[in-house]
């Protein structure tokens, strides 16, 4: 699960379903209110009918309407922790200004306001950066590469589109701005028995934007993101998704805020001249609570987490906290130690001229005795028994020899009893001695170790009676 840079009905939900750390952040001064914790990932403007994609241009570089970032206000510093995406955009808090510092990463702005790094990231990174909350971006006056967030695909969702005819043709709608159209639109969401759930059931076909606008009306955040942005396209008005995080728990850990990949979020941009792209998030009309107070859908919890819950909700949360604040701990830690204190580490060990390939190589050493120092403790572990039975052990072995079954479970004066039966009175010394170990073990005068000397006699004692059977 995580973010994708594609998208089609159900993949965020499917994103949502998991509880993991996504990424955390924390503030220099106080954090910015719930609904202006937008995490900008991929932005998704092609749409075939059924997956949306990130836009392939139809025109040429110089066309295309740049990212263009105005600010406003003071800036929020942060700091993040960022789990590993297996994809190239970082998440970064709406609009982060300047690219962030990572050692060994680059990082350059991409055309739609995002921050691409140099490669996709498996490993856990964190850096500084800032934002601004108040801002504007994208072009102000009508560039062509504008029109290809207007395409959409041909013979899909003819209903949808047939719907925002209707609603063009009408008066007041006419010769409608950009932000007026928006907010009918969001104004139909709220008001025409829409609902906001994680399990919408499964959307098919080629006209799944028909069914969702039209018909069913229940659907997670990305059934309302793909439904306005098409509408807003029908309504000759261009529009695009974007993909990412919306929110934070609301309680930090250690002073960092949480981000789980359950906070998934996709929300719409729409193009208003003079002002450039504008956030609309459909969700927040239906669902308000989900953007003002960052209260995500969940999934039903386990079994154990469920019954935690019932009995103690709040033992739920300081049990998951207290193992975010550990886990945080340890993170933290490694990324304190850098690659620079690791070439430190091998100078002061006497390798004067540090590189890769020597940290490897001490890297491979300390796992080889770690490996050998395991295989030792296992050996150890396994010869380590309980004296008394590794006595029983030896005993259990002289009674098969004379062909007396000697369960592991049974008792010395068990053991005793089935002698008596099989030899008669030959086996008398042999169940005594039996019956002394016993009483050794088991009785309120019991030793703390069995004596070698009753070992031995009872071998003698075996041996004897084996001759003598023989």
């Amino acid at each position: 699960t995580g973010l994708s840079n594609s998208m089609r009905m159900g993949s965020v939900a499917e994103v949502a379903l998991d509880d993991s750390v996504a990424l955390r952040i924390r503030f220099e001064g106080p954090p910015p209110p719930a609904e202006a914790m937008y995490f900008r990932g991929p932005v998704l403007s092609r749409f075939d009918g059924t997956d949306w994609r990130p836009l392939t241009p139809s025109f040429p570089y110089a066309l295309q309407p740049k990212a263009s970032l105005r600010v406003s206000g003071p800036a929020v510093r942060y700091e993040m922790t960022l789990e590993p995406l297996r994809i190239t955009t970082l998440p970064l808090l709406e609009a982060t200004a300047t690219a962030p510092q990572i050692e060994g990463w680059r990082v350059l702005p991409g055309p739609e306001l995002q921050w691409l790094a140099d490669r996709a990231v498996y490993e856990r990174l964190r850096f500084n950066a800032e934002a601004h909350v108040n801002f504007q971006h994208g072009p102000v006056a009508m560039v062509l590469g504008l029109q290809d967030h207007l395409e959409l695909p041909p013979g899909h969702n003819p209903r949808t589109l047939e719907w925002a005819a209707e609603l063009r043709r009408q008066p007041a709608y006419a010769q409608a701005s950009a932000g007026v159209l928006a907010n009918a639109l969001l104004q139909h969401i709220r008001t025409n028995g829409f609902t906001y759930t994680l399990a919408p059931g499964e959307y098919t076909g080629t006209d799944t934007i028909d069914q969702f606008w039209l018909d069913r009306r229940e659907g997670f955040c990305e059934h309302f993101a793909a439904a306005f942005v098409v509408v807003m396209r029908a309504l000759d008005v261009p529009a695009r998704v974007v993909t990412g995080y919306q929110g934070v728990e609301p309680l930090p850990v250690d002073g960092y805020y949480l981000v789980r990949q359950s906070a998934a979020h996709a929300w719409a941009e729409y193009w208003q001249a003079g002002t450039g792209w504008v956030r609309a998030d459909p969700t927040a009309a239906v669902a308000p609570d989900r953007i003002r107070r960052s209260r995500n859908l969940l999934p039903a919890p386990g079994l154990l987490a469920g019954a935690l819950g019932t009995v103690s909700p709040a033992l739920l949360a300081q049990m998951k906290g207290a193992w975010e604040a550990i886990n945080n701990r340890w993170n933290q830690s490694m990324l304190n130690y850098s690659r620079g204190q690791q070439l430190d580490m091998l100078r002061r060990l006497g390798v004067t001229s540090p590189s890769w390939e020597d940290l490897a190589l001490l890297l491979t050493s300390a796992l080889s005795t770690l490996a050998l120092a395991g295989a030792l403790w296992a050996w150890w572990d396994r010869h380590r028994l309980d004296p008394w039975a590794r006595q029983m052990k030896q005993l259990r072995r002289e009674l098969a020899a004379l062909k007396v079954e000697a369960a592991d479970f049974e008792t010395p004066r068990a053991l005793a009893s089935r002698v008596r039966q099989h030899f008669g009175p030959r086996g008398e010394t042999l169940a005594a001695l039996l019956e002394s170990l016993d009483q050794q073990r088991y009785s309120r005068a019991a030793l703390h170790k069995p004596e070698p000397a009753l070992t031995r006699a009872f071998r003698r004692a075996a041996r004897q009676l084996s001759s003598t059977a023989g």
